[in-house]
């Protein structure tokens, strides 16, 4: 992706589907308890953060630049023995925001119960890492 510090139209022509699922985002996270963090890194997103250990993410992001498309990606992760483990998925994938912004609240929804299935069942997260200790200076 090439979308590293665009111009401010650029910006303002990725931002603008977001801007318009905002209030849909910001009415789920108040219902639920969970963190809505808008922009992340360069690029256009939405996340809605929660939980600890196990901790949970549905993130909306720029999949391509062009037409705009988008993924909805979700993940429930734990920190365990030493190790990260993680379980993770695609409900959308490389759509454009028009196409599934009208069902994005039964997405929201059914993302948010899969979750918990999830983290209610821990030995199906896998290991994505080793932890090691943190060094000291």
């Amino acid at each position: 992706m090439s979308y590293l510090y665009p111009t401010p139209n650029e910006w303002q022509r990725l931002e603008a589907p977001l801007l318009t699922i905002d209030p849909i985002l910001e009415c789920f996270a108040n219902n639920y308890g969970m963190a809505l963090f808008k922009t992340g890194q360069e690029h256009p997103e939405r996340s809605l953060h929660w939980g600890g250990n196990p901790g949970f993410l549905i993130q909306l992001y720029l999949e391509n630049e062009t037409e705009p498309s988008w993924n909805l990606w979700r993940c429930c992760f734990e920190d365990r023995e030493g190790s990260h483990f993680w379980r993770n998925d695609f409900p959308v994938r490389s759509e454009q925001l028009h196409s599934f912004r009208e069902r994005l609240p039964v997405l929201l929804d059914d993302s948010l119960i899969e979750l918990q299935a999830w983290a209610a069942d821990p030995d199906k997260l896998e290991l994505t890492t080793s932890l090691g200790p943190i060094p000291t200076f």
